[in-house]
């Protein structure tokens, strides 16, 4: 199993413009454009929305995990996404959030899926872990923080 910073890039880390959920999803997916992680980022988007109209994947404590597994994502990934001010985000603690990790999977990726939020999960627990990456300076900053994390 490959380490959590290993199934994102600097490319896919972003201080998101949205302040609305779907938005903030939609432009966290853009950034596999161009990228081998998915050939259709529509069906990805849509399929995270059908997600999001089911339940909320905003967590609490200000994170939220939009996540799909689709036949068009070839190469399981994740995306990174902060908000400094905050999303309006349905979240069952009803706060704003400020980091959404946009994990994208290939249908016949299952195993790795799960070990891949199971192992994002452990990183964000840590309350200091999470505040360090949303007042990270830059997409290097946030990949050494995960390349660093306990739990990783």
């Amino acid at each position: 199993m490959k380490q959590v910073a290993e199934y994102t890039k600097r490319e896919f880390i972003r201080v998101l413009s949205a302040d609305e959920k779907f938005a903030a999803i939609e432009e966290l997916a853009a950034v596999f454009a161009g990228s081998s992680v998915c050939g259709d980022l529509g069906a990805l988007v849509e399929s995270l929305r059908e997600r999001e109209k089911i339940m909320s994947t905003g967590i609490g404590f200000g994170i939220a995990i939009p996540h799909a597994k689709i036949a068009s994502v070839k190469e399981i990934a994740f995306a990174v996404g902060i908000s400094p001010r905050g999303i309006s985000y349905d979240s069952m603690d009803g706060e704003p959030v400020h980091l959404i990790i946009l994990v994208a999977a290939g249908e016949r990726q299952h195993k790795d899926y799960l070990r891949m939020l199971s192992n994002i999960m452990t990183i964000l627990k840590n309350p200091a872990v999470k505040e360090r990456i949303i007042s990270s300076q830059s997409p290097d900053e946030v990949l050494a923080i995960l390349k660093s994390a306990p739990g990783k």
